[in-house]
């Protein structure tokens, strides 16, 4: 029986929610501008926000851009940064670091020194960049993930057509904390294998997981590497079906069971179907288990694991849901118990790329979505401990070409226009009190408000309910200082 819970399709339920899950923060939110705007990736920030990368073409200096896009807790958007040249740059992961700052790793070819390199990007706290590196050789490399390591430095996993004995190799990359190469390693056959996934491993080694059309069929097998900590392999798995098997993520189960791999096969039905593969450390197979049926074409691309060692999945689904395609979000037990599936997403194309653990105990959820505007746009999801968000989508206009710490200007204010929020961020030192003061077009004063000096540091965070459609002057003065800026509103 299908049941509708707050406008998602719950395919079943066999947890009563607690009365703690209501207390969680839950909001759905659509954020884009003129263009097309993708999100991949999300990690919760050392403040409770959140980070999500990806790829612009509505912002930034190419045809595409690498994407940050910052919002604190409630989802309320508050930066935005680009990241590459005039040619192609995209991101596919990021990861939070004990800096409190970023790491983001994508691909390139407006720099580096093939036609595509592995593109990776350190920023700090305030998403300000430290350094910048690209790695590979004269022909295509690509980044798909990053993590930081147990020795502050970061591993690195792709493609690469630069290196290896096939067309394409994976390609796994070990750096410092400030970026410099200390070893690469290259697996696969004479055919294209390329990594999806890495984590690092409680005994120090790596463990990645992607595709390889060399061990198997031409179509593509789902492969997991395991090496030690200098990246020496020390086993390797295949899920070899007859058609077309790939794997998108991977992670070491917590309880030490073994390795959890989340992918999508063509083997066993018409269409895909998401796949969930258990391995034992020793990389022998406990079990392979396909979800959300096999109507038309679903998959897996992110596995998260709670700290009492439940597993929740994100993908795609064309089987259920309202539209074309949507978030599949799937939560077992410890045990493998299966607890539920929701879909969220409109009526049109929608589909989830990652999924995180939360500080509240909840999941924080991302991809992209074309039901909500007229172009592609980032769909963030925050839910409670077993799936369930608001139910509510809210549109938010990023602006037009504004991004902050990153202007000529002494103070950025996004987004602009804004419609349900705006921060407003001071590029200037002031070691006074200020005054925050915005006025409309008619001069009249509606809002005005006393800052500490101490604020200068953090976005000021306003939301738009006593302002209605129009345009504004914000105001900031204090001793030997003064700011001002245009705003628009627009609900």
């Amino acid at each position: 029986m299908i049941q509708k819970l707050k406008g998602h399709t719950v395919l079943l339920m066999a947890m009563i929610l607690s009365c703690a899950s209501f207390a969680q923060v839950k909001f759905e939110k659509v954020y884009g501008s003129t263009g097309y705007d993708y999100g991949y990736s999300v990690t919760q920030m050392y403040d409770t926000g959140y980070a999500i990368v990806g790829t612009t073409t509505s912002f930034g200096s190419g045809s595409t851009d690498m994407y940050l896009l910052r919002t604190n807790s409630l989802g309320v958007a508050i930066g935005q940064k680009t990241f590459g040249g005039i040619n192609i740059d995209q991101a596919y992961s990021v990861k939070s670091t004990t800096d409190s700052g970023l790491v983001i790793a994508g691909y390139t070819n407006s720099f580096g020194f093939g036609g595509y390199d592995m593109y990776v990007v350190k920023t700090d706290k305030n998403c300000d960049t430290i350094w910048t590196k690209t790695y590979g050789g004269t022909n295509w490399d690509f980044a798909y993930s990053i993590e930081q390591t147990a020795d502050s430095g970061y591993i690195i996993a792709g493609g690469t057509y630069s290196n290896g004995s096939g067309s394409e190799d994976m390609f796994l990359v070990k750096t410092t904390s400030a970026g410099d190469t200390l070893w690469t390693k290259t697996f696969g056959g004479l055919n294209d294998d390329e990594a999806k996934s890495v984590k690092q491993t409680s005994d120090g080694g790596y463990i990645l997981t992607g595709f390889s059309k060399s061990v198997g069929d031409l179509n593509g097998d789902i492969f997991i590497v395991k090496t030690d900590n200098m990246g020496n392999m020390l086993w390797t798995y295949a899920y070899q079906g007859l058609l077309d098997d790939f794997s998108y993520d991977v992670l070491e189960d917590n309880t030490g069971a073994g390795y959890i791999i989340g992918g999508e096969t063509k083997s066993l039905a018409l269409g895909f179907q998401g796949i969930i593969i258990r391995l034992t450390t020793s990389g022998s197979l406990i079990g392979a288990s396909t979800i959300y049926g096999a109507a038309a074409n679903d998959g897996i691309n992110a596995i998260s694991q709670t700290a009492d060692g439940r597993f929740a999945t994100m993908g795609y689904t064309n089987s259920y849901g309202a539209g074309a395609s949507d978030f599949a979000f799937y939560l077992e037990n410890p045990i493998g118990s299966f607890v539920r599936s929701l879909t969220y997403g409109g009526m049109r194309m929608d589909k989830g790329y990652c999924i995180k653990n939360t500080f509240d105990g909840g999941f924080i959820i991302c991809g992209s979505s074309v039901s909500f505007s007229t172009f592609e746009h980032i769909y963030l999801i925050k839910t409670d401990s077993v799936g369930v968000s608001s139910g509510t989508v809210v549109n938010v206009l990023t602006g037009i070409g504004s991004s902050y710490a990153n202007s000529s200007n002494s103070i950025d204010v996004f987004p602009n226009p804004a419609n349900e929020a705006f921060s407003i961020r001071i590029n200037e030192k002031i070691k006074s009190d200020f005054i925050v003061s915005i006025s409309d077009i008619l001069g009249r004063t509606i809002f005005s408000k006393s800052f500490d000096a101490r604020s200068v540091d953090e976005a000021i965070i306003l939301n738009t309910e006593q302002f209605q459609t129009g345009l504004y002057l914000i105001n900031i003065v204090a001793d030997n200082y003064a700011a001002k800026e245009k705003l628009i509103i627009h609900k």
